[in-house]
């Protein structure tokens, strides 16, 4: 079977499975960094209906900084993949062409430069993940992580995130160009905020007399993401096939609900209210009701189903008993430190929450959910836990929610069954865990005192007693 790329653009839209626009057009206006399933289902969803409306400057190059995966699998297809938007048994695909390109960054440096510099490029948005973005423990730079360390040694061979965007913002003012602005779309509190904080750090050592221009002209508007994304799965590439007729060898599946809420920043950019973004002043309600309800939750509904031998968040979520206690760590713990905001009913998007945790055709496993948790925990739960404890209102289940992540770093199932354990803290958090049946007083203590994760949380006796 003929593989997808360009010359089936002309067919795929008269077949009405892609947006009716000359792909030929299209400039390249973004260039997004942490090209990988999201990004293609989010970003590139999104930026896809400006395009289908006419203006052809908002194609995208994604940019991997670190596997080549993903550039074996779009280059040979042009950019073009399926999105399958799957919500039990309905499907609905769509051929994606808003890729004008996808790099490497690890072996072509100087093209990502190339195309960050290129005065066309108006936004750069990212999706790297918690870890990606080169924090410490207390949300500053950390100047001793490798990728960071390297680039302060070269700034002009950048090779982490912070430091191309920091050396292509420099590039650009050396030329006369017009900053872009600079998008996180990860699932960070002030996520922009912290973004900027980072890249500011970063050239006040790296390009200290370019530092106060970045302060003053680069735009780091906040932004909250909300799309279920699980991993690809075989059915996937059959249903692309039936789809159009093409081989895919890199289709996304997602669910059909999706929520971008932006802060308002000055400077062009696509329309992405023809998908539905909303632009406000103030995106913090919308951050907290994302990470403080779905967020926490969908850790939740994966630690105790890895636990007890589920394999799908929807499996979880079926199950009575992580239901009833998910239910009520929402409704009882969650919810009330979900600050009111006239722009967001709580109660609804509470509601909303389930049938999309339930959907059974996205095979969300519990164990990619779970991955990266210890990062997880500092954005999600362990703000809502000092709230909590301040104000004197119980934790009962917060506390359960942290017995049963360190319960589930002993990488063994209620059955007997082992698992890996995918953190970037494995080593010493595993080692922690392996105590709990002989101490298990000593295994929590050890385990709130890593500060990494609980801060001085850990130190509170009421948490820890819990």
């Amino acid at each position: 079977m003929t593989r997808l790329a360009s010359p089936a653009w002309p067919q795929l839209v008269r077949a009405g499975v892609a947006a009716a626009y000359e792909r030929g057009r299209i400039e390249t206006g973004i260039v997004h960094l942490g090209i990988g399933a999201f990004a293609r289902a989010f970003v590139a969803d999104y930026t896809e209906a400006a395009l289908a409306a006419g203006d052809a400057r908002w194609g995208i190059v994604g940019v991997s900084l670190r596997h080549a995966d993903a550039h074996a699998r779009l280059a040979p297809q042009d950019g073009l993949y399926t999105l399958l938007e799957r919500d039990g048994a309905a499907l609905r695909a769509r051929v994606m062409g808003a890729l004008t390109g996808v790099l490497v960054a690890p072996r072509q440096p100087r093209e990502v430069m190339r195309c960050l510099t290129d005065p066309r490029t108006r936004i750069v948005t990212l999706t790297i993940t918690e870890k990606g973005y080169g924090f410490d423990a207390a949300g500053h730079l950390d100047t001793a992580a490798p990728d960071i360390a390297h680039d302060l040694r070269a700034p002009h061979e950048p090779s982490s995130a912070v430091g191309f965007i920091a050396a292509a913002l420099v590039a650009r003012r050396a030329a006369g160009a017009a900053p872009f602005a600079v998008l996180s779309c990860d699932n960070l509190r002030d996520n922009g905020r912290s973004l900027r904080r980072l890249v500011l750090e970063y050239a006040q050592l790296a390009f200290p007399d370019a530092a106060r221009w970045i302060e003053e002209a680069v735009a780091f508007p906040n932004a909250m993401v909300d799309r279920i994304v699980p991993r690809a799965l075989p059915q996937d590439h059959a249903d692309a096939r039936a789809a159009h007729g093409y081989d895919d060898a890199a289709p996304v599946r997602c669910e059909p609900f999706a929520q971008w809420v932006i802060e308002r920043f000055d400077g062009a950019r696509p329309e992405w209210e023809a998908a539905g973004a909303q632009f406000v002043a103030d995106v913090r309600p919308f951050e907290d009701a994302k990470l403080r309800l779905l967020n926490a939750a969908h850790t939740a509904l994966a630690i105790f189903g890895v636990l007890l031998g589920h394999a799908t968040i929807a499996e979880a979520a079926a199950d009575a008993d992580i239901a009833a206690y998910v239910r009520a760590l929402m409704q009882q713990e969650l919810a009330p430190t979900v600050a009111a905001d006239a722009a967001l009913d709580v109660a609804d998007y509470q509601r909303r929450l389930w049938p999309r945790f339930a959907n059974t055709a996205l095979g969300h496993g519990t164990l990619q959910v779970a991955m990266d948790t210890s990062l997880k925990l500092t954005q999600r739960h362990v703000p809502v836990l000092r709230e909590r404890l301040a104000r004197g209102q119980p934790i009962d289940r917060l506390a359960l929610l942290i017995a049963g992540w360190i319960r589930y770093l002993a990488g063994q199932r209620e059955d007997g069954s082992a698992y890996e354990v995918d953190d970037p803290l494995a080593p010493q958090l595993v080692s922690l865990a392996a105590r709990q049946t002989q101490d298990p007083a000593g295994c929590v203590r050890k385990t709130l005192a890593v500060a990494a994760v609980f801060g001085t949380l850990g130190a509170d006796a009421v948490f820890a007693a819990r």
